[in-house]
């Protein structure tokens, strides 16, 4: 996993798109800060630049640098049971193509070893999107993945390869005036 982790940070760095999988799906992935790597997945994915895409982080703590939040205890509380994407109004320092037309951003803290320990290796959020053309079914294992998307990244990850993934996050809106979350999905 190490050396996984070293080629995927090495790729981030540069810049390049990765594919990897996560506590979900298999995702296409980023540097969340980064303008030109943000608009190599739209163009990838061939997806519309006004929707915004989910980052992950390693922790909430990693977050609340980028986004208004209260209540990180709480957060690690209902983010315990199943993978949670959390959405927050007023981002900040993540690329604008990361955001779309939206002034919020999804965040998830993923529930993976390797997702963890290559964020916290490259110290930013990465971006988190699902392998799969726009408009086209989400890929439910590797082999699924369209050879377009495969061979058209900047690194692919040689780790689950054999997994299958059906398991979809579970979305909740901060509402800030009410201090509670608002389930989308």
């Amino acid at each position: 996993m190490d050396k996984e982790i070293k080629n995927a940070v090495i790729a981030l760095e540069s810049d390049e798109t990765i594919l990897y999988p996560t506590d979900t799906v298999w995702g296409i992935g980023c540097n969340a800060l980064s303008d030109n790597a943000a608009k190599k997945i739209f163009k990838l994915k061939k997806r519309d630049y006004s929707n915004g895409l989910i980052c992950l982080a390693s922790s909430f703590e990693m977050i609340s640098k980028y986004a208004e939040i209260n209540q990180i205890e709480k957060l690690n509380k209902i983010s315990d049971d199943s993978p949670t994407t959390f959405i927050f109004d007023n981002p900040k320092n993540i690329s604008n193509f990361v955001l779309g037309n939206n002034s919020s951003i999804a965040f998830r803290v993923p529930k993976n070893d390797f997702c963890i320990r290559l964020i916290k290796a490259f110290g930013k959020p990465i971006v988190s999107t699902s392998a799969n053309l726009s408009g086209f079914k989400v890929p439910l294992n590797f082999n699924d993945i369209k050879s377009e998307i495969k061979e058209n990244v900047g690194y692919v990850v040689q780790l689950d390869q054999f997994r299958d993934c059906n398991v979809s996050s579970k979305i909740l809106k901060y509402n800030y005036n009410n201090n509670c979350f608002d389930r989308l999905r």
